[in-house]
């Protein structure tokens, strides 16, 4: 179904739809056993905070402190630790936990025009800069953080800003964000997905509430779209999608309305943290419960501000506590 997309080209414009798979294959799910889930403060006057969970006694504790500040969002390339500022996409901290050497880097360069409201995400090793407040914000770029090399990646179908992204199964999905008609933006439920194989975007099922700036979080065949900004009101509503049957699911809405959270599928629960419309409870976290369907207030964070949540193989965290 859909158009025919060229396996070869980068700059290839074809789009298609999501073929649905029959494959009852589930993917392994981040646990104790396989991962440690961490969370890396951001937005902070001093330095960069990362702390590990300790799910036996519900408490995280801060396990490394990076000089860095004024950044906003954190990914893991291979052993560096990207912060990333979205309203400044030219400037990249790049922290290697091998050395602890920080290199300030300029993906985009001097030529590129002023990058904010952007999503960056981890895929394939390198660092995807999506969407942007610019005269294309369609545009996507595939950075590699080791040459510090950038590429350009195939385009959105629709072009977004403030929109959310995660890697899963293979594939790069794209959900929500802000789209712009004519000078007029408004919230998108559109969701697509970059299918490496046939190197486009295809198109999926769109959500059943349009939203910008949400978290996402996937488990098996599934991604979890949390929170979000909703014209321009901050939402509590969480929806499931079915990556086999290109399907999605209504669940129950969060305690909090929170947006851009840090979104995480842990331990066979769904964990979220911040940031909501109100700053005091930016350090509040809730758990959904899969088997009675609600929601479950967790421990707070240890300390103040808004986190992004991520898993790192056991070695990955035993090197960059060995820093300290």
């Amino acid at each position: 179904m859909g158009s025919t997309c060229s396996k070869t080209n980068a700059k290839t414009t074809t789009t298609a739809d999501v073929v649905v798979t029959t494959n009852d294959s589930i993917a392994n799910t981040f646990n104790d056993n396989n991962s440690c889930l961490l969370a890396v403060q951001f937005e902070n006057v001093k330095s960069i905070r990362v702390l590990k969970y300790q799910s036996a006694i519900d408490e995280w504790t801060i396990i490394h402190e990076i000089p860095v500040k004024g950044l906003y969002r954190t990914a893991i390339v291979k052993q560096y630790m990207l912060f990333h500022d979205w309203q400044d996409g030219v400037r990249v901290c790049c922290y290697d936990t091998t050395t602890r050497a920080i290199r300030t880097l300029k993906p985009l360069k001097a030529d590129q025009p002023y990058w904010s409201c952007y999503c960056a995400a981890e895929y394939q090793e390198r660092l995807y800069l999506i969407g942007a407040e610019t005269h294309d914000n369609s545009k996507v770029y595939a950075w590699d953080p080791e040459k510090d090399v950038l590429t350009e990646a195939p385009k959105l179908i629709i072009g977004r800003t403030r929109t959310t992204a995660l890697k899963h199964d293979g594939y790069l999905y794209v959900a929500g964000g802000m789209i712009s008609n004519d000078g007029n933006e408004r919230d998108t439920n559109s969701v697509e997905r970059y299918n490496p194989r046939r190197n486009c975007w295809e198109r999926c099922a769109p959500m059943l509430q349009a939203r910008a700036v949400a978290g996402l979080a996937s488990a098996g065949r599934f991604i979890f779209v949390v929170g979000g900004d909703c014209a321009a009101t901050p939402t509590n509503m969480v929806e499931r999608y079915d990556t086999h049957t290109n399907k999605w699911t209504q669940l129950s809405a969060m305690h909090i309305p929170k947006i851009f959270p840090g979104t995480i599928f842990f331990n066979n629960r769904l964990m979220v943290c911040g940031n909501s419309s109100d700053q005091e409870d930016c350090s509040l976290v809730e758990e959904f419960d899969e088997a009675t369907k609600k929601w479950i207030r967790k421990n707070k964070m240890p300390i103040d501000g808004s986190f992004s949540y991520m898993v790192a193989s056991p070695a990955w965290v035993r090197q960059l506590e060995s820093l300290n």
